[in-house]
């Protein structure tokens, strides 16, 4: 697994699903941008740059709840 794609799935995830500030997939997005992540374009337009990142995306979707 490419850490580009699961950065990628990480931040698409929790910026679809964070629920404020103070939640955890909030931290996870300051987190990716403290290590200098910044999504592309096709990932910020809700597109995947890859198939491993749709995958890890999907599996990742199932535990949502814990954002």
């Amino acid at each position: 697994m490419d850490r580009f794609d699961l950065y990628g799935a990480v931040w698409l995830l929790c910026s679809r699903y964070h629920s404020g500030q103070g939640s955890r997939g909030y931290r996870l997005l300051s987190r990716l941008s403290s290590l200098g992540y910044n999504p592309g374009l096709s990932l910020q337009s809700n597109r995947f740059e890859t198939d491993e990142q749709r995958m890890i995306y999907r599996s990742l979707f199932r535990l949502r709840h814990t954002l």
